[in-house]
């Protein structure tokens, strides 16, 4: 193998080697975004030309014109260059060739020591020890409550009805769907998140490094930002707090950016074969996100519309820029039907995303200058290198590239000043709080390390005092400014709320109530401190997604006012709360404090009993008598449950328990006595069918909120569910979509250039 000091003829990329441009230290990738070294190729040698040959060659050019535009064009010469033919043997013959020995230690050698491993070895070595105190694969904590085994993941997501705050209708959160996806390859969801986060610095990296391959800058260039953004701090504290919407924004939107550039665009004649995949991907990205963070979501969709009207481009690309961007605003919607429709209903999806309800912090503005969103894992200050990196770029060596990162960065700020100014109650419940600022700041970091990326250092400095800059070797300043943001993500990013096992501040019942939980059919309620969300769970307690899955207002209000009197007391207040949790199946209640549950305890009387602790030392109340599934009221508590009234407290006055697992109740009743009431542990909204015998019948209200059925006095098969048929042609419509957009984005053969 041989490699030449030229490129073959004919090229129309190649240049002459009488080119005395000096050689930067910053060469234009290939697009591929591979070695800028080609591989090596055999060459034969040219004989070289004398002064003659050159004269004729000339009168040839003017003599027959038509020649002109093969001989006269410039060639590049397999010569060697001036030093290399002086140091050859022979006394300076140019017709000899260098032959360089390209065996495969060198190529190793060669790929070992590219920025994109070197980067990749970097970024693990920082994530193993950033994630030190938490290599495992069950990884909780935090915003992250625990996430459930493969097949309950598929079948919350699936189902029309989810036994959250005694049973709602409401769509869950596609972030269900997306992890099930990922488990798929691993058999548990709980494992690919947990891999995800252990890895999510070196995935970062190979993002933005993935998402630069287009800029005219040099692979150690594009490894430097990459390893920038990797350890920014909004990205550090949103893994270690467990922000899992946080952590999808920060491996997708340089790559969701990227593919908006490229939709923006419309292809090059050359790449117009790879467009549709580009669409395609970009669509599939922004899909992920706005399942995860909605916010984000409608950001990058923003950024489409600016991007859009703002970026010119010729006339016969509008057709296609047209088509892209319908692409990409509408097909992510499609995918994650019916999840926007309850980001519209309830704004407060769009400034939490999705995750478990925990307490919120307003930053600063000094701490947002530096990228700090507050909380675990996010130095003060360390961010301002960025910030103080991205100035100095705009200073010295402003350029009209640099206005796209400026607008992320204005971007990004308006939407922390949302989210600072704007607090709102979170779906589950709880006091009003403002949203988390990570996501916004990745944004702005996105743009602060676009403007450092792009800076013009062909300019002149403006000024004499900036000339020392100017001869400043930018990546003995670039390794500084990452050295500090690592040793400050590896020195907090240890700690924070995001743990293997039990996650802090969630109780976990005792092994022995947890399987009589499971084995009963029956609920828990969680009371938290005031301001905090109350949460009713079937067969367990919360999960991920759980928190995500809008309740029924009235439901808030009602588990509030229950939550309120347990926390409190007060006999008769206690009594009527444990007597209306009962109805819905609670069989265990946690109290926050223990002097809480000894007071709820005392007041409760024989309707509860003690029971052993949560693993974090919580008490907790067993109910007495709760209803399994469905509860046969005789015609006196029939009245009374019709009228709106609450359940009794007596111990003596109660139904017949009819053991079922709503949302599907098949009961068979005895004869008795006439006007009876099936009474269901399911809260009542629209969708469910009822039927008495196979004839349909209407559903009416018991105890003010559950559902009921009127039953005569005659033996009858009683049946309740609620009708699956909408929800599965929209599952099916959704797998169509999702495999066409999968197709799309293959790469085709003929788009690889």
């Amino acid at each position: 193998m041989s490699r030449t000091a030229g490129t073959p003829a004919g090229d129309h990329d190649a240049r002459p080697v009488s080119d005395n441009r000096s050689v930067s230290d910053d060469p234009v990738p290939d697009r591929l975004g591979a070695d800028s070294r080609r591989p090596s190729t055999v060459a034969t040698p040219v004989a070289p030309s004398g002064a003659g040959e050159n004269h004729a060659a000339g009168n040839d050019a003017v003599n027959n014109p038509g020649q002109a535009s093969t001989r006269g064009r410039p060639r590049p010469s397999p010569l060697p260059r001036h030093a290399d033919a002086q140091n050859a043997p022979g006394g300076g013959d140019s017709g000899v060739l260098l032959v360089d020995d390209v065996g495969v230690g060198t190529r190793v050698r060669e790929f070992v020591l590219s920025p994109p491993v070197l980067l990749t070895a970097a970024m693990t070595v920082l994530a193993g020890l950033l994630n030190r105190h938490r290599l495992a694969l069950d990884l909780a904590g935090g915003r992250l409550l625990p996430v459930e085994s493969l097949g309950q993941t598929w079948s919350s997501y699936l189902s029309s009805w989810h036994p959250v705050g005694g049973g709602s209708a409401a769509p869950a959160p596609a972030a269900l769907a997306v992890l099930g996806i990922l488990g798929l390859p691993v058999g548990s969801p709980a494992v690919a998140v947990s891999l995800l986060l252990l890895a999510a610095l070196p995935l970062a990296a190979l993002s933005a490094y993935r998402a630069t391959r287009a800029l005219p800058v040099s692979r150690e260039r594009r490894a430097l930002a990459a390893a920038g953004y990797a350890v920014l701090p909004p990205g550090i504290a949103g893994l270690v707090q467990g922000r899992l919407d946080v952590v999808v924004s920060y491996l997708l939107l340089p790559l969701v950016l990227a593919g908006v550039a490229s939709v923006l665009r419309a292809g090059t004649p050359r790449r117009s074969a790879s467009w549709p995949s580009t669409v395609a991907g970009t669509v599939l990205g922004l899909a992920v996100l706005g399942a995860f963070a909605p916010l984000a979501h409608l950001m990058v969709l923003t950024v489409v519309l600016v991007g859009f009207v703002v970026l010119p481009a010729p006339e016969v690309t509008t057709p296609r820029r047209a088509i892209g961007l319908f692409a990409v605003v509408l097909l992510p919607l499609g995918l994650l039907v019916p999840w926007p429709a309850v980001v519209v209903q309830r704004p407060a999806v769009l400034l939490h995303g999705v995750g478990a309800v925990v307490p919120e912090q307003v930053p600063s503005w000094l701490q947002v200058l530096a990228l700090d969103p507050g909380g675990a894992g996010a130095a003060p200050w360390v961010g301002m290198v960025v910030l103080v990196a991205a100035a100095i770029a705009l200073v010295l060596r402003p350029s009209r590239a640099m206005l796209p990162g400026l607008g992320l960065v204005l971007l990004g700020g308006v939407a922390v000043a949302l989210l600072t100014r704007l607090p709102m109650r979170p779906l589950a419940g709880g006091d009003p709080r403002p949203g988390f600022t990570g996501g916004a700041l990745l944004f702005v970091g996105c743009g602060l390390l676009w403007m450092v990326l792009l800076a013009d250092r062909t300019a002149r400095p403006t000024r004499r005092w900036s000339k020392a800059f100017g001869v400043t070797p930018w990546r003995g300043l670039a390794t500084a400014g990452l050295v500090v943001l690592s040793v400050a993500a590896v020195a907090l990013g240890a700690s924070g709320p995001l743990t293997a096992g039990p996650p802090a501040g969630l109780p976990v019942l005792a092994p022995s109530l947890a399987a009589e939980l499971d084995r009963a059919g029956t609920s828990v309620l969680v009371v938290g401190a005031p301001g905090e969300p109350v949460r009713l769970t079937r067969s367990r307690t919360a999960r991920f997604g759980d928190d995500d899955i809008a309740p029924l207002r009235a439901t808030g209000s009602r588990l509030e006012r229950v939550a309120a009197a347990l926390r409190g007391g007060q006999p008769g207040e206690t009594s009527a709360a444990i007597a209306n949790v009962a109805a819905i199946g609670v069989q265990f209640v946690v109290l926050p404090t223990a002097a809480q549950g000894v007071r709820a305890l005392a007041a409760a009387g024989p309707l509860a009993r003690s029971a052993p602790r949560t693993t974090d030392g919580r008490p907790v109340l067993r109910v007495v008598r709760p209803i399994p599934g469905a509860e046969l009221l005789g015609p006196a508590l029939a009245e009374q449950a019709r009228s709106g009234a609450a359940p009794p407290v007596e111990p003596g006055v109660s139904g017949v328990l009819a053991p079922a697992q709503p949302p599907r109740v098949a009961v068979r009743v005895a004869p008795g006595a006439e006007g009876r009431l099936l009474v269901v542990a399911a809260n009542d909204e629209p969708g469910w069918q009822a039927s008495v015998d196979g004839r349909p019948v209407p559903v009416v209200r018991g105890w003010g909120h559950q559902v009921a059925i009127p039953v005569q006095g005659r033996p009858a098969e009683v049946r309740v569910a609620r009708s699956e048929v909408p929800r599965t042609v929209l599952v099916l419509l959704q797998s169509a979509l999702l495999l066409l957009v999968l197709v799309t984005a293959l790469p085709s053969r003929h788009g690889v250039n």
